[in-house]
């Protein structure tokens, strides 16, 4: 799947060309990693969940976020809905992506699957060009290869202290989840995009 801007997902059997689609995610076995196996099972995802927290004030509410990018009637219906990511300035926040299929009943909870196939798949998060030095993220979780590479289920996101720039500041963090499906899976991005989502950033 080759990757797409903000309003794109795809796999292997469905093109999705705009962000009022379902997303879609392509599953596959596990297969030896340095000889992997396309495969082409499906997944449909229809909602995207970055849970958040103060990792230095768990507890506080401030600080705790449950923002998420979700179209749950696909092509052709509603548009999407995607909320934009508020942050705070000097805060380091621990984040978990939880990915759903809604269509299923009961909801089945496609970011399992991804954990255990985490050897073909890495999320990579990319800031836009105007909160490049504002902040920045690191992936907590690591995959069974040799040597380890990330997954991305887990990461810190770690916004700088406002020194001189005016708040608020608007930009994008791109989310694209790599899919490694018939190559072996390295630390630059695939030829397909399981999702590939610019959220809405207000640093404040």
């Amino acid at each position: 799947m080759k990757p797409f801007n903000n309003t794109t997902i795809k796999n292997n059997h469905l093109t999705i060309l705009t962000i009022s689609t379902i997303l879609a995610f392509s599953s596959c076995k596990k297969d030896d990693p340095k000889n992997p196996v396309a495969t082409n099972p499906q997944e449909v995802l229809t909602t995207v969940i970055i849970n958040g927290y103060n990792q230095n004030d768990a507890t506080n509410l401030k600080y705790q976020f449950n923002y998420k990018w979700e179209d749950l009637d696909g092509d052709g219906g509603n548009a999407p809905t995607i909320d934009t990511l508020v942050l705070d300035t000097g805060i380091a926040y621990r984040c978990q992506v939880l990915i759903l299929d809604k269509a299923k009943n009961p909801f089945d909870t496609v970011s399992f699957e991804i954990e255990e196939k985490k050897n073909e798949h890495q999320f990579f998060y990319t800031p836009s060009a105007g909160l490049i030095g504002k902040f920045s993220t690191e992936i907590l979780d690591f995959d069974d290869n040799n040597p380890k590479l990330p997954v991305g289920l887990s990461f810190n996101l770690s916004t700088k202290s406002n020194q001189s720039y005016a708040l608020p500041l608007l930009g994008t963090l791109n989310m694209v989840l790599s899919h490694y499906d018939g190559v072996p899976k390295s630390t630059s991005k695939s030829d397909e995009s399981d999702i590939d989502i610019n959220f809405p950033v207000r640093l404040r």
